[in-house]
């Protein structure tokens, strides 16, 4: 009788290294599913669950999570942190299960914890944390995101938007010069660079026109003439360069021409071309 509970007592070790000697092979089989299951009948039948490591865990979470069990992914995830593990691979997976479930603060959370510990095992850590403090209005973190993201995230299109579209609103202007040119390069159709280029340009070739009508009215000189007619040259050149970008913006964004339309308007009437200057002036009514 003494025997027979011995024999059984010493082949419980054996079936629980057998479950995990089964999950880990699966997950190198790529077979989650039944990892999953071998994961769950191992921690079922561990006697004592506290003894576990926090590892064990979170091996188990991230078949769990790559089976789509993405609750008991988190559990196990859990159990893990709470024996105090803590890997890059386990909390960049929260992250990402965080972000398709849409909770910002525990994805944020999730990042911060990356940044703080692994941040050169995960590049692409604080160009979520950009996007992220963009979208919760944090200007100054994500500026701080920025200055430590890689060269090859800076360059991309809808990082470089959310820096050009945050400096607008600080009023860096020398900064917005420079990235909305950048994003014109990147594409020539690019809405923010089209429409901070067509605003600048035409207000530089306005004010400078201004001016020097101003000058010429106050000193009526044939030597001031000559001048008058220099500048208006540049003048000309810069409204025809504004005129392109708001040609470009009245094809992309239909829905705002009433607002381009009174800078194209009063272009044509600096070129002295009445027709043009009275069709886009009737989009401004």
């Amino acid at each position: 009788m003494s025997t027979a509970l011995f024999v059984v007592s010493c082949s419980a070790p054996k079936v629980l290294s057998d479950y995990k000697i089964n999950a880990e092979q699966a997950e190198l089989d790529e077979d989650f599913e039944k990892a999953l299951t071998e994961w769950k009948q191992y921690f079922a039948q561990y006697p004592e669950m506290n003894d576990l490591d926090g590892g064990v865990y979170a091996q188990a979470a991230q078949s769990a999570y790559k089976a789509g069990e993405i609750n008991q992914a988190i559990d196990w995830f859990d159990q893990a942190r709470y024996r105090d593990f803590a890997s890059a691979e386990m909390y960049s997976t929260l992250a990402e299960i965080f972000r398709k479930q849409e909770n910002l603060s525990k994805e944020l959370s999730a990042l911060e914890f990356l940044k703080e510990n692994y941040q050169k095992e995960n590049e692409g850590v604080n160009s979520r944390l950009f996007a992220i403090y963009d979208e919760i209005d944090m200007a100054e973190k994500a500026l701080n995101a920025w200055e430590e993201m890689s060269k090859q995230a800076k360059s991309t299109e809808p990082n470089l938007e959310k820096y050009f579209e945050m400096n607008m609103q600080l009023g860096n202007d020398e900064v917005c010069d420079s990235v909305s040119l950048v994003l014109l390069e990147l594409n020539p159709e690019n809405v923010n660079g089209l429409e901070w280029n067509a605003t600048k340009i035409y207000h530089k070739a306005e004010d400078r026109y201004q001016r020097e009508m101003a000058k010429y009215e106050n000193n009526r000189t044939r030597s001031q003439y000559r001048i008058l007619l220099k500048e208006l040259d540049k003048v000309t050149a810069d409204f025809r360069v504004a005129l392109g970008y708001f040609e470009k913006l009245w094809e992309l964004k239909p829905g705002s021409r009433k607002e381009y339309a009174g800078y194209m308007s009063n272009i044509h009437v600096r070129f002295n071309d009445e027709q043009k200057a009275n069709y886009y002036r009737g989009f401004v009514k």
